[in-house]
């Protein structure tokens, strides 16, 4: 037999006289062939790019590209094992074939979870060294209510949403871990797809001379909603919360409070055909409670034993008031209004209350928005377009808004190493009118809580004064409040909003380990409001007024990333370098005519007196570079560490330009437990993470480093005035340094995540404008002074108790956080922050005191802490200064 088989590639042997043919290594070797192929995902066909292949029990393994292709050797007995970030590890035996298609599941531990941080840069979350969590869009609007980011209540710890409930706008104002900035500049960065955007433009109408406190003596301000508001929550992909400057240290100043990082939708590449979804969701709103009235009392103060419309035969009128201290409600008979004269009556009628009628002045409010989108795509391109429409309709009468959005997606793959992304919203709000908000007669709840009980609301429908319609507001009562029902339909607030957001991004993959990202983006937007006061509206506005309000705020950006990533060994390294330049501009002109010629005529031509102008007018910049190394140790310990140099226009000064500049850095550390310990079977995933962050911040408030002219409100087109502001040419940035510690933990298959987190820090050099001495020329000058320490705890706690393939899914969560802040230094003893009248309270910062101390007069106290009272009249006492009053 040797001799016959000696010229082949064949051995033998013999075994119990039976001969066996034995194909040799090189034979094994012939039957290795290239296998090709593409990666996608189980759930929607959707090519998955970067996931990886690998032969089992041997080093060869290859990655897809962007179509989700790839190609690698294998023999016929060999397996391959494919993962993917976010999806279940799969084994496959390809067996003879040359071409397969793998569809891999989701992964039911999801440990391995993208994220994406700042600078639209995605990371892995288990990789990050301090605290984020991500929303899900289908989480904001599985019950939308007026502002989507209500949504975000309850699911991340350490979230505080300051509600303004002024108006259907309803500005929100998103708080991460509460407040360290005595200026009140305390919001988190909040940026779309890579784009940042003003949220506080529409909070207030920033018109010079309104106040929200007053009794008809000029404009009460409206809440116009901000920039938060014309995003439309059914084209949200995700919501990803950095809390922390650790988080968003390379946003640089602006997201020293943390950010929100909205990912839009995008069109998916896989479908055959057009994917077209039409949304459609209506929302009821009503009135969540209300105050508890008393309506044993009626009109008329120091407990007054008779009532009097007018003088009479019981004694002079007690109802010059809109107090209700007057005649117990016991059906007496007195002189009181009669609506159908529109005078006193001429006998005495029973003394009765109307009780909950205010509650009747109240409607059902409704939004009912509708939403088309069309998306879809090839192998290299994918595109997504939506429309949405919204109407409201809100809980005080002829008020509400309607908007209408668009927005497009764009997604090219170019070449092999070159992709061009664009997205843009385009967004028109309008309101035909918006509530007035603060403490006077223009406020519906300023009418609500004046409001006497022994009057009939429907006495008040027909709100002009007979034989006087458009020049006397009848309101037969107390001259404190308005006519509900002519406030809602007199004293108008219109606003109609255009804003534009959108980027533009190329990226080129220079070579495997380098890639190159450049990005130009706008945000824009223009407004004009109006508001329409009739004749009689308040003392300075018996002539009634109209003033108009044009504003237009724009910010341009461009910044560039270049990406270099190796993996050596058991190290995965990568450095990020990149740069920004930033523009912001703002510019508002005002007019006003506050006497009109005809009544009911709002326009500049009915003016009865010239025309006065309020123009204001603002510019900054910020130019950064920055850096970020990041280093992986098998897949359990990450670290990472940036860099950022800004130069701020809001420092600089025409003599010096370097104090301009300033650098701060962050540091922070991943250590994977579950992967280097052992641990009980009940625990799929643990995880330490420790950060240590500085921030520097020069504000976006201009001009306070060299003397210039202020703009005044003025006839004739307006002109200018000497500051009352000293300005400070050694201004410096404020420092804000924060150290977090925290662990996660997830068990039972994922069903069960416990997310701990703790920081402690402190903002010191803050940029504080302070009352002065009047005597040299001005009133206020601005000072690097007050630090603020800041210290808290986060826990979130969700689960999936249960989760049927195809059937019921339930998952619950519960977040609790505690936060506490320090004002540790000051310049003065103190600082009044926001100021009403002393006796109302005043928002007071003190050493020692906290973020939001409320001062003012008080009761006077006895050692027991009971109230003391007045003997002679039976008023309680009120202390003589001003005292703490809460927070």
């Amino acid at each position: 037999m040797q001799p016959l088989l000696a010229a082949s590639k064949i051995s033998f042997r013999v075994v119990s006289f039976t001969i066996v043919l034995m194909l040799v290594a090189c034979m094994a070797y012939a039957q290795q062939r290239t296998l090709t192929g593409s990666v996608q995902s189980a759930a929607d066909g959707r090519k998955l790019a970067s996931a990886s292949i690998v032969v089992k029990g041997t080093s060869r393994s290859t990655l897809t590209n962007e179509r989700g292709e790839f190609s690698i050797a294998v023999n016929s007995n060999e397996s391959l094992l494919v993962s993917s970030v976010g999806y279940a590890l799969q084994e496959v035996k390809p067996g003879n074939r040359t071409q397969i298609t793998i569809a891999l599941a989701e992964s039911v531990r999801d440990i391995e979870g993208v994220v994406v941080t700042a600078l639209g840069i995605k990371r892995q979350e288990k990789a990050l060294g301090y605290a984020t969590t991500t929303v899900q869009g289908e989480e904001l609007t599985n019950a939308l209510s007026s502002n989507w980011t209500d949504a975000l209540s309850g699911k991340v710890a350490g979230l505080n949403l300051v509600r303004s409930n002024s108006g259907p706008s309803c500005s929100n104002k998103i708080i991460l871990r509460g407040e360290n900035n005595l200026t009140g500049d305390n919001e988190a960065l909040v940026v779309v797809d890579g784009v940042v955007i003003n949220n506080g433009s529409g909070r207030r109408t920033g018109i010079a001379g309104e106040s929200a406190y007053g009794t008809g003596s000029d404009n009460m301000p409206a809440d116009y909603g901000g920039s938060l508001n014309d995003i439309n929550p059914e084209d949200i992909e995700s919501v990803t919360v950095l809390k922390g400057p650790a988080a968003a240290a390379l946003y640089g100043e602006r997201g020293a409070n943390g950010a929100i990082m909205i990912t839009t939708k995008g069109g998916k590449s896989g479908k055959k055909g057009l994917g077209i979804t039409f949304n459609s969701n209506a929302n009821m709103e009503d009135v969540n409670r209300w105050p508890d009235l008393q309506y044993e009392y009626g009109q008329g103060v120091d407990g007054s034993p008779y009532y009097s419309y007018l003088a009479g035969p019981d004694g002079n009128s007690t109802s010059a008031t809109s107090s209700a201290y007057g005649p117990r409600f016991n059906g007496q008979m007195f002189y009181q209004y009669d609506h159908a004269t529109g005078k006193q009556s001429t006998v005495r009628t029973p003394w009765v209350a109307y009780p909950n009628q205010s509650r009747e002045y109240f409607e059902k409010g409704s939004t009912l928005t509708n939403t088309l989108s069309i998306d879809g795509g090839t192998d290299k391109t994918t595109a997504r377009f939506s429309v949405t429409n919204v109407s409201n309709k809100w809980i005080m009468p002829n008020t509400g808004y309607k908007r209408n959005t668009l927005a497009l997606s764009v997604n090219s793959k170019i070449t092999d190493k070159l992709t061009i992304s664009s997205k843009v919203n385009y967004t028109n709000r309008v309101s035909d009118n918006l509530p007035g908000a603060g403490y006077g007669n223009q406020s519906i709840m300023y009418w609500y809580i004046f409001w006497q009980p022994n009057a009939d609301l429907n006495w008040l429908k027909n709100y002009w004064v007979p034989g006087q319609e458009q020049r006397k507001i009848f309101f037969p009562f107390s001259t404190f409040p308005e006519n509900p029902y002519a406030i809602a339909h007199e004293f108008i607030n219109r606003s109609n909003r255009n804003s534009i957001t959108g980027n533009v991004q190329a990226t080129y993959n220079i070579t495997r380990e380098l890639s190159m990202q450049v990005r130009a983006s706008m945000d824009m937007g223009y407004e004009r409001r109006a508001q329409e006061r009739p004749f009689d509206a308040g003392s300075r506005l018996q002539a009634g007024s109209y003033r108009t309000q044009n504003i237009f705020s724009q910010e341009l950006s461009g910044d560039f990333l270049l990406k270099y990533a190796k993996k050596i060994e058991d190290f995965d390294l990568s450095a990020t370098f990149g740069g920004s330049a930033l523009k912001n501009y703002y510019n508002k002109d005002e007019v006003r005519a506050d006497s009109l010629i005809t009544p009911g005529i709002y326009s500049m031509s009915n003016a009865a007196r010239p025309l006065e102008t309020f123009p204001y007018k603002s510019e900054y910049a910020i130019n950064s570079f920055y850096g970020l190394l990041t280093g992986g140790y098998r897949d359990f310990l990450f670290v990472d560490i940036t860099g950022r140099q800004d130069w701020n226009s809001t420092l600089a000064t025409p003599q010096r330009k370097e104090n301009a500049g300033f650098f701060y850095s962050s540091a922070s550390m991943s250590l994977i437990v579950s992967e280097i310990a052992s641990m009980p079977a009940s625990v799929d995933f643990a995880k330490l993470r420790l950060s240590v962050a500085s921030v520097g911040g020069g504000t976006t408030v201009p001009y306070r480093t060299a003397y210039n002219y202020a703009t005044a409100g003025s006839l004739y087109s307006g002109g200018l005035q000497n500051p009352n502001l000293l300005a400070n040419p050694d201004l410096k940035p404020l420092r804000t340094t924060t150290y977090e510690a925290g662990i996660n933990v997830r068990m039972f298959k994922n069903k069960l995540n416990i997310d701990v987190a703790g920081y402690s820090g402190n903002t010191k050099d803050q940029i504080l404008e302070r009352v002065i001495d009047r005597s040299g020329g001005y009133v206020r000058n601005v000072i690097n002074a007050g630090t603020v320490s800041n210290r808290g705890l986060e826990l979130a706690v969700s689960g999936t108790p249960v989760n049927k393939k195809g059937g019921l899914k339930w998952t619950t969560s519960v977040v609790f956080s505690a936060n506490r802040n320090r004002i540790t230094a000051l310049p003065d003893s103190s600082i009044v922050l926001k100021t009403g009248p002393v006796g109302g309270g005043q928002i007071v910062a003190k050493v020692g005191g906290s973020m939001g101390d409320l001062y003012g007069r008080g009761y006077v106290r006895a050692p027991d802490g009971q109230v003391v009272y007045d003997a002679a009249t039976g008023f309680a006492k009120i202390t003589e200064d001003v005292i703490f009053l809460g927070n």
